[in-house]
């Protein structure tokens, strides 16, 4: 495999760019559109984008006994990781969000523990889920103690609905290699997006039925921005950067593209964080990057 340089390295940083801009994206257009209808118009636009690519490939058709799993996975990562997501920014800050989801590589290493025997957790794994799940509770314990009002529930909420996206992605990329590996991840992506997108706007249309949606040139940038560079395009990219780019530094894309959403946020919107917030921060981003290191990178016994 290439190291990162040229054309590869070029479009690494690229899609780590791109998916550290979609936590701003997301909460700028919340605040003209619904959650679950803003989630669900997203995944339907960036599925028909997909669309005639993935009818035009070559590979094979995904085989009958793959296709419910494909189902069960365009649930889960696409339409109730997406809910959660969406409905989260609502109450946290598009930093935080950033940082609570980038928990997703340690709940990869715990699944895998469980449902792919060649994975067992290690020492480095459970380190590093320890790592992060003490710097959500650094993040998390002041609101914890002081609940009752009505602006701390409402971030508790969110942040509890960002670590259950991070949770639900985790298992779904953990079935998604153990059921699906074989299967064209265009095609996979395709299929899971169709199922997601109907799934989120069932939602929308069950949940947020009387929701008025201000179609503001604001509203259809941040759509179709994340439509295009936020799903269809950073996927094909990241499909081709998978078989010239070590596995261990595709995991690193989470910790590099929270710290563009943390920046982000802060310059954009003004969203500050005080020191326990950055802490909390710092241990997250500490254990994903325990969690994404290749093995063999610390000394360790099963």
């Amino acid at each position: 495999m290439s190291v990162l340089r040229g054309r590869v390295l070029a479009l690494y940083l690229g899609c780590c760019a791109v998916w550290g801009s979609t936590w701003l994206a997301i909460k700028i257009g919340l605040q003209d559109l619904s959650p679950l209808w803003f989630a669900g118009i997203r995944m339907a636009l960036a599925w028909l984008l997909l669309t005639p690519f993935a009818l035009a490939a070559s590979s094979r058709k995904p085989a009958p006994a793959q296709r419910k799993w494909i189902v069960l996975g365009g649930l889960l990562q696409i339409g109730l990781q997406y809910a959660c997501i969406f409905t989260a920014e609502q109450w946290i800050h598009s930093g935080l969000a950033a940082l609570l989801f980038a928990t997703f590589p340690i709940f990869v290493g715990v699944f895998a523990h469980y449902l792919l025997p060649d994975e067992p957790l290690t020492r480095r794994t459970l380190a590093s889920a320890a790592l992060g799940l003490s710097g959500v509770a650094v993040i998390e314990a002041p609101s914890a103690r002081t609940m009752f009002s009505t602006e701390t529930r409402l971030l508790l909420l969110g942040s509890a609905l960002m670590l259950l996206a991070a949770v639900v992605a985790a298992f779904a990329n953990v079935l998604n290699k153990k059921y699906l590996s074989n299967v064209s991840p265009l095609r996979n992506v395709w299929a899971q997006t169709l199922v997601g997108s109907s799934l989120l706007l069932a939602f929308a249309a069950a949940v947020e039925r009387g929701a008025v949606l201000h179609w503001t040139p604001r509203a259809l940038g941040a759509l179709f921005y994340l439509a295009i560079f936020g799903t269809a395009l950073p996927f094909v990219g990241l499909f081709w950067l998978l078989p010239r780019v070590p596995v261990a530094v595709i995991g690193m894309i989470p910790v590099i593209d929270t710290v563009i959403a943390v920046v982000l946020g802060n310059l954009v919107l003004g969203e500050a964080f005080s020191p326990r917030v950055l802490v909390g921060g710092v241990l997250i981003l500490v254990g994903v990057v325990f969690a994404a290191a290749p093995a063999g990178a610390w000394p360790e016994a099963r």
